[in-house]
């Protein structure tokens, strides 16, 4: 079926008729020739080296990855490969869309951001006011955004004396009530800006925080912000909480799991980093109950590149995006304060007119709402079972409904009972189940 030639630099990967640049290349594919029996899903961008193919062996399919990268960052290609393997595949998966603005509301920093006066010859607080929040409701009306904002109560760093109430509430209610009347959530960031980390958690030179010095601060700390968002915005219901910095030790976690029951979930990060200080999860219900909703990507630069790459993956494994992002972005020159807030929100609207067309049924929603969907994902199980003239799938822990990729490698979907088919692309689909018994009539005579 094949004969192997030399080790190829998959720079781009083409996959479902989409192209996504690899960061940071090198040589990993396999460079090959095919005969004409075999099904090729995914070439590099020359054309010249397939990467993910298929061919009939005896009664079965095998189906080749030649990727040669094995990262988190590549679970849902293998997944979507996976697929291929059967008549018809199926598995769970989230259905969810979900926005974070981090550092939001929170007190607004004074004066004038370099790249703002630049820009507009406006304050930091008149750019908040006139143009980053006006822009935002723009995009959240278009696309159908629920923002979740968190909040931090003060960027003080004093962790050891007992907290102290903000007194300027004025950003607070504006922004809160802003966010909660365009249909949002309000999560929590921290009582100020300093990661939940006891003593034994060494910053060295990555980052200038403090550390808190015991189980109490850090439970005081988490009390008053959450009374202080009663104080000020009593409409808010709030349950998400999102590490500052995306830091938090394994003792905090446990303390919040313990000690702190308003916080039924955690949104920190997904992919691996190189420090060993970001608090890295996967998808789930932890032991404690806390629900595990990670973001995935961030900022206005999701183009072309390893976030674009990994909002994609993501896509096929669990068919959800997350991401988030600081209105002080504008301030620092790392998050695209250079490039200037123009540029900035024009990189966010052409990553959310991808997804709107990579997944036009994902279900825009808030942080709980997420996290929601996260819990009725894991514990949900599926069995199928083959006929010539029908799929039938039994899933295990069903509550109101749930969401399951759906491949039909051999035969069209047509019928459906306990449940619902939205065609995503080819012969994939997004099956929305009602019933613990689901029935698809399976026409045969061609694949889909």
């Amino acid at each position: 079926m094949w004969r192997l030639r030399a080790l190829h630099r998959p720079r781009i990967l083409c996959w479902g008729g989409q192209t996504y640049t690899f960061s940071d290349p090198f040589k990993s594919s396999l460079s090959v020739a095919l005969n004409d029996r075999a099904q090729v899903e995914a070439v590099s961008s020359n054309g010249r080296t397939p990467l993910v193919w298929r061919n009939a062996v005896e009664s079965g399919t095998a189906v080749m990855c030649n990727i040669g990268i094995y990262g988190k960052v590549f679970r849902g290609f293998y997944a979507s490969a996976f697929s291929l393997l059967g008549s018809a595949t199926a598995y769970p998966v989230i259905n969810s869309a979900a926005f974070y603005l981090d550092d939001f509301p929170s007190p607004v920093p004074s004066g004038n951001g370099k790249y703002i006066k630049r820009d507009y010859n406006m304050s930091i607080s008149e750019f908040y006011s006139q143009v980053w929040w006006p822009d935002l409701v723009r995009l959240a009306e278009r696309y159908g955004i629920r923002f979740t904002g968190v909040m931090i109560e003060n960027y003080g760093d004093d962790t050891k004396d007992d907290p102290v109430r903000q007194t300027d509430n004025t950003q607070f209610e504006y922004y809160g009530g802003l966010l909660l009347r365009q249909n949002g959530e309000i999560g929590y960031h921290g009582y100020n800006h300093q990661p939940l980390v006891l003593p034994n958690t060494h910053y060295g030179k990555e980052y200038a925080y403090v550390q808190w010095p015991n189980r109490k601060a850090i439970v005081a700390s988490l009390q008053e912000l959450i009374a202080f968002q009663k104080d000020v915005l009593p409409a808010a219901t709030s349950s998400v909480y999102v590490p500052p910095s995306n830091i938090l030790s394994q003792e905090a976690r446990k303390i919040i799991g313990e000690d702190v029951p308003q916080i039924r979930a955690i949104a920190s990060t997904y992919m691996p980093s190189d420090s060993s200080l970001p608090y890295i999860q996967e998808f789930g219900v932890a032991a404690d109950g806390v629900v595990e909703a990670p973001r995935i990507v961030s900022g206005g630069m999701v183009g072309d590149t390893y976030m674009r790459l990994a909002a994609v993956s993501e896509l096929n494994m669990h068919y959800v995006s997350t991401h988030f992002m600081h209105p002080d972005d504008l301030l620092d020159e790392d998050r695209g304060a250079k490039e200037g807030w123009e540029t900035y929100r024009k990189g966010l609207e052409d990553y959310l007119d991808w997804l709107e067309q990579s997944a036009p049924s994902i279900r825009m929603q808030t942080g709980t709402e997420c996290a929601a969907a996260v819990q009725r994902f894991s514990g949900l199980t599926v069995s199928m079972e083959t006929t010539d003239t029908s799929w039938d799938l039994k899933l295990g822990n069903l509550t109101d409904q749930g969401w399951l990729m759906f491949r039909a490698s051999n035969g069209t979907p047509g019928n459906v009972r306990g449940g619902s088919l939205t065609k995503l692309t080819g012969n994939l689909y997004l099956l929305k189940a009602t019933s613990a018994t689901v029935h698809i009539e399976r026409k045969t005579g061609g694949a889909a």
